[in-house]
Parts: structure tokens; sequence; C-alpha cells
């Protein structure tokens, strides 16, 4: 069965069906091929701007422009050789795999821990995501690549605002203890004492009149009891912290 896909390659290839040389026809389909790899990662890379991430626009357009120049140098790129080699059996996956390899090395790069949290997967997604766009460009695979844009878009637009929509359930604690104190493990204790599911940790050291502190901040998982409650005032009078804030997001 043929693709719209291969319709579109063709044509292109062909010289619009003859009516121009077949290198023109071919070096539209290479800027076809690029314009729509920045057009897709551009997308993905906007929401990422938009919402403050490091890896914005530039990186993800980037990326997505380089894995379809990779992808179109695989196959269009050795015509020489294959001239030469008519019997030869070569793969233009070969290098696709690599830039998927590349990529996931770069993407490893976003990640960061900050205290015990992790900050970034969601950034090293998008890149390695808009890295496969760039392939599917490349390649002649618009259609896989428009869907896949839209798809991710939505991913990552909507599935956003259900993930605030269910945090809100969730008890958040914000606390500030002495430096030289080490208190995370007594934290997660008498979090299994009180039966309380800390879902999110994060840690940070700040200044706090001239003096440096630890702050850091809980997010449970909500609970019709008051379990919750209990362990907040368990914390204050065990653990006896410089600061103590307590939010509940209905």
């Amino acid at each position: 069965m043929t693709t719209i896909d291969q319709i579109i390659s063709t044509w292109f290839n062909s010289g619009f069906n003859g009516a121009a040389p077949l290198w023109v026809g071919n070096l539209c389909l290479i800027f076809l091929s690029i314009i729509l790899a920045i057009a897709f990662s551009g997308v993905i890379g906007f929401e990422r701007e938009y919402n403050g991430h490091a890896a914005g626009l530039r990186t993800h357009i980037l990326v997505a422009t380089g894995s379809a120049i990779v992808m179109m140098i695989s196959i269009y790129g050795f015509a020489a050789w294959d001239a030469a080699h008519p019997d030869a059996v070569r793969d233009p996956a070969r290098l696709a795999a690599q830039i998927v390899t590349g990529i996931g090395f770069l993407g490893a790069g976003t990640i960061l821990q900050t205290g015990t949290g992790i900050k970034g997967l969601t950034t090293a997604t998008t890149i390695w995501i808009v890295m496969a766009l760039g392939i599917a460009c490349g390649s002649g695979n618009f259609v896989i690549g428009a869907l896949g844009t839209i798809l991710a878009f939505v991913a990552l637009v909507m599935m956003r605002k259900i993930e605030e929509t269910m945090a809100k359930r969730n008890p958040i604690i914000v606390l500030l203890f002495p430096s030289d104190k080490a208190v995370l493990a007594d934290l997660l204790s008498l979090a299994s004492q009180h039966n309380v599911k800390i879902m999110y940790t994060e840690s940070l050291l700040i200044d706090r009149e001239g003096e440096k502190a630890i702050q850091i901040t809980l997010r449970m998982k909500h609970t019709r009891g008051n379990s919750n409650s209990l362990f907040v005032d368990d914390i204050r009078v065990s653990l006896k912290p410089l600061d103590l804030k307590y939010t509940i997001n209905n």
C-alpha cells in the first residue's frame, strides 16, 4: 500500500512528475524536510521555553534539525557509493540508531538532582521526542512527524493541567532547619509512624539572616483522616524546626 508520505516523496524526487529536473525536486524535498523538522520541534520547544526550562526553543529546534540532516545524509549522501557497489546492501537506519544513542546522552545532561528531588526528566524526554520528529522528517515520514508533534504537545499541555489538578489535593510542608542538623531520616521515620505517604521531597541550602539553613519541602499524599495533621504536629514538637509552613490545597 502506498502511503501519503511515499506519494509526496515520489512527486518531489520525480521532479514534480517531470516538470523540473530531478535535482530540483530532490532539493525541494530536502528543504521541506528541514522546514518541517524546525516547525514540529518548534512547537515542543516553545512549550518548554514558555514554562522557563533551560532547554528551550533553540535547543529543541537544533536537535530536530540535526537529526533530520543526519537522516537525509544517510539516505541521499551515499549515492556515488551505491552506484559503485550495486550489489552491496546499505542500511540507512544505522545512522538513525546512532542519533538515538547520542541524543540520549544529551538529554541526560538536562536531568538535575536538587537535594533529594530530581528535575529535568520531562525536558530530557522532549529532547528525545524532537530527535524522533527530526528523524521522521529527514526520512520523509511527514505524517508521522505531524501526528507525533500533535500528540506530544497535547501530552505536555493537557497532562500538565491534569497533574496540577491532582497535585492540589496533596498537602505540602516546607520546613527550615539549621544546616548542620540531619533530619531527613527522622522525618521519614515520623512519616512511617503516622502512616503518612511522602510523594516528593526536596532539600535546598539557603541563606537565612546571614546563616546557612536547610529548607526541606515534603509533598504528602492526601488522606481522609487527620494523619497528616498529627504528623505535622509531631514534627513541630519532636524536631523543632526553625520554621514550618503547612499548606493544604483543596
